[in-house]
C-alpha cells in the first residue's frame, strides 16, 4: 500500500506479472540445497582442522539440527526461507562454540602439556564458557526483538534462531563435554 506524502505524484503501472506457487517451492528447494552444501562444508572443514575433535563437533552439530527439527515439528512450525537461514546461522553458532572450546584447550595443552589432555579440556570449557554465553545471549536477545517487532517471515527466522540457540547450548556444552569426559575416563 502506497501512501502519498506532501508531494503530488502521479503513479503509472508499467508492468504486471503473476507468480505461481512454484516460485516459492523453487526458492525453498534452492535454500535446502544451499543448506546441505553449507553443512557438508562445515563438516569437512571441522574434520580437516580439528580431526577427532572436529568429528565430535560435527556429531554435535547434526544432533543440534535434529533437536531444532523436532522443536519445529512439535510447535507445528512451517519451514520458510528465513527459517532455513536461521537454521544455517545456528549451525555456524554451534560450530563457533566448539571452536572456542577447542582453541582454548589447545592453548592450555601447549602451555602445560604435563597437566594432560583432561585438564586442558576442562580449562578450555571453562575459559570459553563466558564467550559462548555472551554470544548466545546477545543473539537470543536480538532474535527476541525480531520476534516481538517483526512480521511473518522475520518471526519465523527468530523462532528458528531461538530454538537453534537453545539446542546449540545443549549440544555444544553438555553433549560434547560429557562425551569428552566419558572418553577420557576410558583412556
Amino acid at each position: 500500500m502506497l501512501q502519498s506524502g506532501s508531494l503530488d505524484v502521479d503513479l503509472r503501472l508499467l508492468s504486471e506479472r503473476q507468480v505461481g506457487p512454484e516460485l516459492g517451492q523453487d526458492n525453498i528447494s534452492r535454500g535446502l540445497t544451499a543448506s546441505w552444501i553449507a553443512l557438508l562444508a562445515v563438516i569437512a572443514v571441522m574434520i580437516l582442522f580439528y580431526f577427532f575433535a572436529g568429528l565430535v563437533a560435527d556429531i554435535a552439530v547434526v544432533l543440534n539440527l535434529v533437536i531444532i527439527v523436532v522443536i519445529m515439528y512439535t510447535m507445528k512450525g512451517v519451514w520458510t526461507l528465513p527459517g532455513i537461514a536461521g537454521l544455517i546461522l545456528t549451525v555456524g553458532m554451534s560450530v563457533d562454540a566448539n571452536v572456542l572450546v577447542f582453541e582454548r584447550a589447545r592453548e592450555e595443552y601447549a602451555a602445560y602439556p604435563s597437566a594432560g589432555l583432561r585438564r586442558a579440556l576442562q580449562v578450555g570449557f571453562n575459559k570459553a564458557w563466558t564467550a559462548i554465553i555472551d554470544s548466545n545471549v546477545t543473539t537470543a536477545l536480538t532474535a527476541a526483538v525480531l520476534y516481538q517487532f517483526g512480521t511473518g517471515p522475520v518471526r519465523g527466522f527468530a523462532v528458528t534462531l531461538i530454538a537453534g540457540i537453545a539446542a546449540s547450548m545443549v549440544t555444544a556444552i553438555f553433549v560434547v563435554r560429557t562425551f569428552y569426559l566419558v572418553w577420557l575416563s576410558r583412556q
